[in-house]
């Protein structure tokens, strides 16, 4: 089992950006598939299951890697290309006004 103590993550010295959820998204699951509604813009976007499972985890802990090593392990798909995923949909939630983006 894959922990955050022994992740195979690149350790990076640089700082990482923090994600939030923006407070102007609002998201609602639909099955296994999650809306999300851009307030602002009145723009809606939809996520698959996967998406929807990264998004739930993200929620409940917004820790990137932490979310990375358990989709690896619920979906059995390499770590890092995970970590990868997670940041291409945080930051096309970011592009959009779903979601904000610091440096730490």
């Amino acid at each position: 089992m894959i922990t955050p103590d022994n992740c195979p993550l690149t350790t990076y010295t640089t700082p990482m950006p923090v994600y939030k959820i923006s407070e102007h998204a609002l998201l609602q699951e639909v099955g296994d598939e999650t809306v999300i509604l851009n307030l602002e813009s009145g723009e809606y976007f939809t996520l698959d299951d996967i998406g929807t499972r990264m998004l739930q985890l993200f929620r409940d802990e917004p820790d990137t890697h932490k979310v990375a090593v358990r989709i690896s392990e619920e979906y059995e798909v390499n770590p890092e290309q995970a970590h990868t995923d997670l940041i291409d949909l945080l930051d096309k939630m970011v592009s959009h006004g779903l979601a904000t983006q610091d440096e730490t």
